[in-house]
């Protein structure tokens, strides 16, 4: 999946839930500007080939997230230009949203020493080592961490050092 698709498709999410009016908050007009402009080119053009996507995505961004994505990465894959305008109003709405940031005073320092995780800012998450972070849903999904592990009947097999014996 093209690296562009996850980040603007939580931003369309973002967007949906209140037509921008928390988001606004966050990352202030001009970031929301281009979000609203993002939003109207994907779901017209996810809306040319997946109809009840588009449709049904603003009322229900979460169920329809992973078929937005799937959708958008079809039309970036098949029109580099395209994919370069959605790039770029990324970055414009990357950019606004640091530059509202600072302007408002908000700044976040962490500092990491050894394993973890640092996840900092509104609606921010983070997944540390052995953990798991899930920017959407997992329901009817099993997520497993750890080392070692062995899933199923292995009544006839013992694991030792990770491998099978």
């Amino acid at each position: 999946m093209d690296p562009i698709i996850t980040p603007i498709v939580i931003i369309l999410g973002k967007y949906a839930l209140d037509r921008g009016v928390e988001l606004a908050k966050e990352v202030g007009p001009a970031a929301l500007e281009k979000a609203k402009e993002m939003f109207g080119m994907v779901l017209e053009r996810v809306g040319r080939k997946k109809p009840e996507t588009a449709a049904e995505f603003p009322q229900d961004p979460e169920t329809y997230q992973r078929p937005l994505e799937k959708g958008l990465d079809a039309e970036v894959a098949a029109d580099s230009e395209y994919a370069a305008r959605l790039k770029a109003l990324l970055a414009e709405y990357e950019q606004a949203a640091q530059a509202h940031a600072a302007a408002s005073g908000t700044t976040y320092r962490a500092e990491l020493k050894g394993s973890g995780a640092i996840a900092l800012g509104r609606g921010a998450g983070g997944g540390g080592a052995g953990g798991v972070a899930v920017g959407g849903s997992v329901r009817g999904s099993t997520v497993i961490t750890g080392h070692g592990n062995v899933v199923g009947d292995h009544s006839r097999s013992s694991v030792r050092s990770g491998e099978k014996a």
